[in-house]
């Protein structure tokens, strides 16, 4: 759907890309655990149109190496540095999601001077727990799970349950987890980030908690915050209307 949208498949060393559009706004769309880059075709095709997009396959997720063994968070932000590097990118807007959210604030934290302002979806680093677990083992785990990401009301394939199911063993978290990633936790540097800020959130998430948010919200200085009714973990994809209007009120 990237490609068919228009955007070119990249390659840095073992990390894929899609590139695309173009204007003085560049965007670089990262996406959460356990995902891959084209989360973001529902929204690609109309910010390209005045936007120039970077969307990156984290390490370890969707095409991009490696595909076995622990994954450390450090080493996802160093390929996302690496990536806008590359593409010579003087100054970005990271825009995560989940745990994009978190890579995103771990990068402006490294290169603040690259940083024009940070776009954060249901999620950001916080030692808090999460609205239900993200390992499934059995239907009963995994439905609950699928649940919260998508809304309560969300129709479930039997493809989706049994995927969620099939990598309860070797998933991107559990590797993630393998690779330290509790320690890269924020709570003590929000008051840090030095740009402007806006934090989206799902009426409907069950992953990341209204409390979680407002936490968020509160400790960085001047963060603006967008509620999506309608929506769950997923903003972008399930209003993705919705999600560009909140994007675009920054601009």
């Amino acid at each position: 759907m990237l490609a068919q949208a228009g955007l070119t498949r990249k390659s840095l060393d073992g990390t894929v890309y899609w590139t695309g559009g173009a204007g003085d706004w560049t965007l670089c769309l990262i996406h959460g655990v356990n995902d891959h880059a084209g989360t973001w075709s529902l929204v690609a095709p109309t910010l390209m149109k005045t936007c120039r997009l970077i969307i990156p396959d984290l390490p370890g997720h969707g095409e991009s190496e490696p595909k076995t063994g622990a994954l450390d968070m450090q080493h996802l932000v160093d390929r996302v540095a690496a990536i806008l590097d590359a593409e010579h990118v003087a100054r970005v807007t990271p825009v995560g999601n989940s745990m994009g959210a978190w890579i995103s604030i771990l990068y402006t934290l490294a290169h603040p001077s690259r940083v024009a302002e940070l776009f954060l979806e249901s999620g950001g680093g916080l030692a808090l727990p999460l609205g239900v677990s993200l390992i499934a083992s059995t239907r009963d785990e995994a439905v609950p799970i699928l649940q919260a990401v998508h809304g309560p009301n969300a129709q479930l394939p039997d493809w989706a349950v049994d995927a969620l199911i099939t990598r309860s063993s070797d998933s991107p978290m559990l590797r993630l987890v393998a690779g330290g990633m509790m320690s890269y936790f924020i709570d003590d540097r929000l008051a840090d980030i030095r740009v402007p800020v806006t934090i989206v959130w799902g009426a409907n998430d069950g992953v990341v908690t209204r409390a979680y948010i407002e936490q968020l919200h509160a400790g960085i200085p001047g963060a603006r915050l967008c509620i999506i009714d309608d929506a769950a973990h997923i903003p972008h994809a399930q209003q993705p209307e919705r999600f560009i209007a909140c994007l675009q009120a920054t601009s």
